[in-house]
């Protein structure tokens, strides 16, 4: 008889190899999905700041230009404080106020955007994820406040 030259793996070696990778999937999958919700919670945080530091920035300078007689705020946010003051909560326009804060492609990432001013003349910012954005994690609250603010509430009017 003719003795046959085996290679190759066996059944056993091979589901032996499978049963390894669908252990070390169980495994690393559902932190890969947590570090990547808190990335995106972090980046919804972070958008949240640069919003807020950008609307303080142009606020003061507002205050400082009405004193001195000279307009120096840009213009987005003298669009969008157009009769507006700062007495009540405001609704921001998420397509020029938020990508004028930095925030890239906010109009599909943010689906509600509020500010108020706070104490020390610091403008606090809530920021909501739209459920098709990238900020958005499933299953949470999918808001985020400025650094050192309470959330704020929606307006009672819409134009404060």
């Amino acid at each position: 008889m003719k003795k046959l030259n085996r290679k190759g793996f066996t059944l056993i070696e091979l589901l032996a190899v499978i049963v390894i990778l669908a252990i070390v999937m169980v495994v690393t999958i559902p932190s890969v999905i947590n570090a990547m919700n808190g990335a995106r919670s972090g980046q919804l945080k972070n958008a949240a700041d640069s919003v807020a530091e950008w609307l303080t920035k142009n606020y003061e300078l507002s205050q400082y230009s009405a004193s001195l007689g000279t307009g120096t705020t840009d213009k987005q946010y003298s669009d969008f404080m157009n009769g507006k003051s700062w007495s009540t909560t405001a609704s921001l326009d998420i397509a020029s106020v938020l990508e004028a804060a930095g925030v890239s492609d906010a109009s599909k990432n943010i689906s509600t955007a509020y500010a108020k001013l706070g104490s020390n003349n610091k403008i606090c910012v809530t920021l909501t994820a739209g459920s098709d954005g990238s900020f958005y994690v499933n299953g949470a609250t999918n808001k985020a406040t400025s650094a050192g603010c309470s959330e704020v509430a929606a307006p009672t009017t819409t134009n404060p």
